[in-house]
């Protein structure tokens, strides 16, 4: 098995690992050789130190021998003796010695044990340094043969010292070959790293950049040719596999939309067709034509073969109407479409019929069939729904209202009926009771003075009741035309303004709560006839209405003035408005109170039930 497999050798982690490595093993190298050579060097400067002093030292023996020869020295000989041992302590026990021997250095060596021998056999011996002190000593004849080895011997040690020079700079010189390769072979390793990276590694991530940008402007059948058993080339292998499943997912996401838009479309068309004639229907879902251009643009919307409507405006009446997209409609019934118990319909061969009913009420059934008799498609189904539930509501709505009208038209005319019956008929069976008195007082020869009593009692009576008929005529007459109560209120509270000098205020705070029509029409009566006899008979300078919520969740209508206050008989004869407002009241399920306000004026209050509004 091979120390290192292909994979881990190929691998960019293990080449860019190398490359690390030999610049940081060159760099080390060279910063060992630094170290060493600056460890070997460090007594070097002081060898050639002490080198060159031993020149200077053999120059100072020659002086003291001078002054010798002159006598200025009282005792020659110590100071020569002083001046030798410094001069061999230096030459012996000295770093130039410990320099020259670990050095191996041949030449300097040689140099080195010449000196030692020149001084040892030529130089030393010329010195007077053991002679007796009796013995008289020729100091110049000395000062004469140790001048005379002198310039041979420093030669010498300047040789040595040359030698010791040689050394330190070949050190130097070394370090600097060492380093100048060094650096050199970093060179050449990092050109030659970035050449093998711009093949192996730039050229790879140019081209995954390149297929990026390609599969970026939506070409998902771009493919990396490069192959490699390295970190890129695993990465282009699992590019190639991700541009695949793009593209594959592409064109599948490309098929879904496509569905989805056809889908949305369809529902718009749906959509658009129920929004147009949901409100035809439900303004005239009794209009015969309407059903049937209805029930054609339903037909080519959803594309059967024929739909049928079988309809019954009242769901009392055991009848049927039919309209159909066919033309021949003779041959069609209710009991072969399928409403007939014993005959069943077929969904697969493509008949549906739904049924058109609200709660318990039916009101028809719709037929449609398909034109090769197969399913039809779930949002052609739920369109089919859709339109049962529509004209199911439509009929059902249009019948209640119907309804509706019908009781709010037996209850005014009730009404109506009553307020006659109790004020007109009323004064109208008065005065056929005084006119009968005066006939049978004039039979009787009574005086002409109880006769015109009769008659004006008589004709008082007329006058109330012609009055009466106007008011309830007024009455009648008032229509809510405002949008809601709150507007037609301040529409009476300004005709009232205009109509007396009183001030006429109104109050208002129930737009959080819904009445119903007949309850603002009730409402509207009552309060108008308050102000109408708040005005004529108070003789008030203001008058306030007031909406207000109460503290038990009831709505409290009142009207309240400052004028004379309200009389002990309210209900006097011939005067049926405050009867009137009770029995309005009472069709309200609420309650009217007549009493005198704290201020001396008079206060109609209205309390009645209300329910919140559905957010």
């Amino acid at each position: 098995m091979p120390l290192l497999s292909k994979e881990i050798y190929t691998s960019v982690i293990f080449q860019i690992l190398m490359a690390m490595l030999l610049i940081a093993g060159m760099a080390l190298a060279s910063m060992a050789l630094a170290v060493y050579v600056t460890l070997d060097s460090q007594d070097d400067a002081r060898a050639i130190n002490q080198a060159g002093s031993l020149r200077m030292q053999s120059y100072r023996i020659a002086n003291i021998l001078s002054r010798a020869s002159e006598g200025e020295l009282a005792n020659p000989q110590q100071a020569l003796q002083i001046e030798v041992t410094s001069f061999t302590d230096t030459l012996y026990k000295s770093g130039i010695a410990q320099l020259v021997e670990q050095s191996g250095n041949t030449p300097l060596q040689h140099s080195y044990a010449e000196v030692v021998s020149n001084w040892e056999s030529a130089m030393l011996p010329l010195l007077p340094l053991n002679n007796d002190r009796q013995q008289v000593i020729d100091w110049p004849d000395v000062r004469q043969h140790y001048n005379n080895h002198l310039a041979s011997y420093v030669d010498g040690v300047d040789q040595m010292v040359l030698y010791l020079q040689r050394n330190a700079e070949g050190k130097n010189e070394l370090l600097g070959m060492t380093e100048g390769v060094s650096i050199f072979l970093i060179l050449f390793i990092l050109v030659f790293f970035v050449m093998k990276a711009d093949s192996n590694f730039v050229v790879p991530l140019r081209a995954l950049v390149q297929a990026a940008k390609k599969v970026e402007r939506g070409n998902f059948d771009h493919r990396i040719d490069y192959s490699s058993s390295n970190e890129l080339g695993l990465l282009s292998h699992t590019f190639n596999d991700m541009t695949a499943s793009l593209e594959s997912q592409y064109y599948n996401l490309e098929q879904q939309v496509s569905e989805r838009t056809e889908e949305l479309r369809k529902s718009n068309l749906a959509l658009n067709f129920l929004y147009k004639t949901s409100r035809e229907i439900a303004s005239s879902p009794n209009d015969l034509p309407v059903l049937k251009v209805f029930l054609a643009d339903l037909k080519k919307l959803i594309d059967v073969e024929r739909i049928h409507l079988f309809i019954k405006f009242d769901p009392g009446y055991p009848e049927y109407v039919l309209i159909s997209t066919l033309d021949d409609i003779e041959a069609i019934s209710p009991e072969n479409c399928g409403m007939n118990p014993g005959h069943s319909l077929h969904p697969a061969q493509g008949e549906f019929m739904l049924p058109l009913k609200n709660r318990d009420e039916k009101y028809g059934s719709l037929y449609a069939r398909t034109h090769s008799g197969g399913e039809l498609d779930v949002w052609r189904q739920q369109l089919l729904k859709t339109v049962a539930e529509t004209l199911s509501t439509a009929f059902a709505f249009h019948h209640t209202l119907n309804q509706e009208r019908r009781v709010i038209l037996h209850e005014e005319r009730s009404t109506i009926a009553r307020e006659l019956h109790d004020s007109l008929a009323q004064s109208l069976s008065y005065m056929k009771l005084e006119v009968a008195r005066l006939k049978k007082m004039i039979e009787r020869g009574l005086p002409t003075d109880q006769l015109e009593g009769a008659i004006n009692d008589l004709q008082q009576g007329l006058n109330a009741a012609y009055k009466h008929l106007r008011e309830l005529l007024v009455t009648f007459r008032i229509q809510l035309d405002s949008p809601d109560l709150r507007s037609a209120l301040e529409h009476a509270v300004s005709e009232f303004n205009q109509q007396s000098d009183a001030r006429v205020s109104l109050t208002y705070c129930l737009e959080s709560y819904s009445l119903s029509a007949n309850q603002d029409i009730h409402i509207l009566h009552i309060m108008r006839e308050a102000l109408s006899n708040a005005i004529k008979h108070s003789m008030a300078e203001t008058i306030h209405l007031s909406c207000e919520l109460g503290a038990d969740g009831e709505a409290i209508f009142s009207v309240e003035d400052n004028g004379v206050g309200m009389s002990e008989n309210p209900e006097k004869q011939h005067h049926y408005g405050i009867y009137t407002m009770r029995e309005r009241a009472q069709q309200l399920n609420g309650e009217l109170a007549c009493t005198s306000a704290v201020n001396g004026g008079t206060r109609i209050e209205l309390k009645l039930p209300l329910k919140p509004n559905a957010a």
